[in-house]
């Protein structure tokens, strides 16, 4: 029996993507299955042989003063590259992770499990969930943070201590991974973003790099373009969201700045051919985007940030669609900034921060809203003038509502899923009071734990929203799908009010969740109604917090300057609240329970004192 449900969920699943993305993947898998990547592995390594040998070489870099020779930074960052010296790269804005083996970086180990990847197996032969834990992490040294750090650590001391391991990790790296091998080329974002990071190496120690240093790193930049470029369809076909964004970006950035490649007029073409087709799906109308996540969404703009900060240095006119999309997103994810510059920490949360150009925390979106309008006290860039923001409360297309006042600010979700989701957060209700969040998303926390601990993330009893029957609203499919997507209905919205509709539990139990927000000057009040009741059904209204709970009686509690109180008793339960990625704390988690064998309503009111 269950063999067969599961057959289902993966039937429905691959019903959901769409047949073109299954056959995508039978056909990638066939590839692989007879070495194809094998075969495209030496072609390029062939390309590479052959310039070492008969042609003049194209191995250098012109700078293009992408840098600011001045920049503001922070003490803070002299610790963080005294660390990475030593192998321990600050990483996700709250720890290290010690990449020291043998007095050296290992840029092959799980610096959490000390489990090494194979390094002598092409990346096409390496499993993504393989023995050695959360391949992000093995990653992330990969991607090169340190060298933000090394350049501001220098920019204060002009110590070559922090430019000579700047440039010798590069080096070691180069020699560490020879292409096709390891896990570090198996990943086109991955690899896109460590020559982004590269690139700025070059620019700000370009006075100081040797030639034969100059040439191992613009030839590995050269390979990792031609692997980009090989298997970009993966990302644009399979995994559909910012990785190939990510990737045509690198492609259509490598082509610019390595104009003396001879494939560098096909990379721009191809890049900006796959970046237009991209983001034309990918980013909403309303500006929301495709991944449900507002982390993924700050990495997708960074990127296009990034994309006008080098086609405007290098004089390539960029169509105007992509700067209208860009301005779209920043609009949007304005919109939900508080005063610190945090977000709600919805949706899936990888704890990326692409460029590091000063020493705020990744949740602080306020860097990349800056970047994004043309200000940086890191880059060389040209303010945009018309980017002028203002904040909105709807998006109607992604189902995105704000409701707030002077003092509270809520957002929940109303959406039919037409893209791939990734949490059960269907009406989950996210409440803020003078800029603390009070009742919150649970987070990620890792992608590679067992089903059971990352549902506490990633399942209902991570939202703050409604479970029936103990169940999630979807049915987890493999390791990132779900089938049942679920469809909802918003029935009124203003400012300070919203009813909708939530359709999850319709299919299994044929119960309908419908959602009442009235928001007041000092209150909130939440009214679900349980409807289509014909059998005994449970019931359970959950509220995640990471701040202490104060008992007063079984129907009522306080948490912070908040008193909440329901029409049914609660408990409490130890929650997990991630804020940042492969990292926790322990929350609480208040649910109001009941069983019912008829429609029902549970009234929550929320009162700040």
């Amino acid at each position: 029996m269950g063999s067969l449900k599961k057959i289902k969920d993966i039937y429905s699943y691959i019903n959901l993507m769409g047949i073109k993305w299954f056959l995508f993947r039978v056909k990638y898998e066939i590839l692989k299955k007879i070495k194809y990547f094998d075969f495209i592995n030496r072609r390029i390594l062939s390309k590479i042989s052959k310039y070492e040998k008969f042609e003049k070489s194209i191995f250098y870099y012109k700078k293009i003063d992408l840098v600011k020779k001045d920049i503001k930074s922070d003490k803070n960052f002299i610790e963080k590259a005294n660390n990475a010296i030593q192998g321990n790269i600050f990483a996700f804005s709250n720890q290290y992770l010690n990449y020291n083996k043998d007095n050296k970086i290992n840029w092959h180990i799980n610096p959490v499990t000390r489990v090494e990847a194979k390094k002598n197996l092409p990346w096409n032969s390496l499993p993504d969930f393989g023995e050695y834990g959360d391949i992000k992490l093995v990653w992330e040294a990969s991607r090169f943070p340190q060298i933000y750090f090394f350049i501001h650590a220098y920019s204060i001391t002009k110590n070559n201590i922090y430019k000579d391991s700047c440039l010798e990790q590069i080096d070691n790296w180069i020699e560490e991974n020879p292409y096709p091998y390891g896990v570090n080329y198996k990943c086109g974002q991955e690899i896109t973003f460590r020559i982004f990071s590269w690139i700025i190496a070059l620019e700000y120690f370009n006075d100081y790099i040797p030639k034969e240093l100059e040439e191992k790193i613009v030839k590995n930049i050269y390979t990792s373009l031609l692997r980009i470029n090989a298997n970009i369809d993966y990302a644009a076909k399979s995994v559909k969201n910012n990785h190939s964004i990510s990737e045509a970006t690198g492609l259509l950035v490598g082509g610019l700045l390595f104009p003396q490649f001879k494939e560098s007029k096909k990379f721009i073409k191809k890049g900006l051919k796959y970046i237009l087709n991209e983001t034309s799906y990918q980013i909403y109308s309303d500006g929301s985007y495709i991944q449900h996540s507002f982390t993924y969404q700050r990495l997708a703009l960074d990127v296009l940030s990034f994309l006008f900060l080098i086609t405007e240095k290098k004089d390539f006119l960029l169509p105007d669609i992509l700067y209208k999309r860009h301005k779209k997103m920043i609009q949007f994810l304005y919109s939900f900034i508080q005063k610190d510059g945090w977000l709600p920490n919805y949706g899936t949360n990888d704890g990326a921060n692409l460029f590091i150009v000063d020493n705020s925390n990744y949740r602080d979106f306020r860097t990349s809203l800056k970047f994004a309008q043309g200000e940086s006290d890191f880059f060389n860039i040209k303010k945009r003038s018309n980017y002028t923001l203002e904040k909105q409360f709807g998006f109607k297309e992604g189902g995105y509502y704000i409701l707030k006042n002077n003092n509270i600010f809520c957002f929940t979700r109303v959406h039919n899923y037409i893209d791939r989701p990734a949490h059960n957060d269907m009406l989950h209700l996210d409440i803020w009071h003078k800029g603390e969040n009070i009742f919150c998303d649970s987070g990620s926390y890792s992608y590679n734990i067992n089903k059971e601990f990352k549902n506490n993330f990633i399942g209902n009893i991570g939202h703050n929203t409604l479970m029936i029957n103990n169940t999630n609203q979807m049915e987890q499919v493999l390791n990132f799908g779900w089938s049942n997507w679920t469809k909802a209905k918003l029935i009124n919205f203003e400012k300070d009010y919203l009813i909708a509709n939530n359709y999850a539990y319709r299919k299994n139990f044929n119960i309908i969740h419908q959602r009442e927000i009235k928001l007041d000057i000092k209150q909130i009040t939440v009214k679900d109604r349980i409807k289509n009741i014909k059998n005994k059904t449970n019931i359970k209204q959950i509220w995640n917090t990471k701040l202490n709970i104060e008992k007063i009686d079984e129907y009522t509690f306080k948490v912070a300057n908040c008193v909440v109180r329901s029409n049914i008793k609660y408990i409490v339960e130890k929650s997990y609240i991630s804020n940042y990625y492969n990292s926790y704390t322990i929350g609480s988690r208040v649910v109001y329970e009941t069983e019912i064998d008829k429609d029902f309503e549970i009234v929550t009111i929320f009162i700040f004192i």
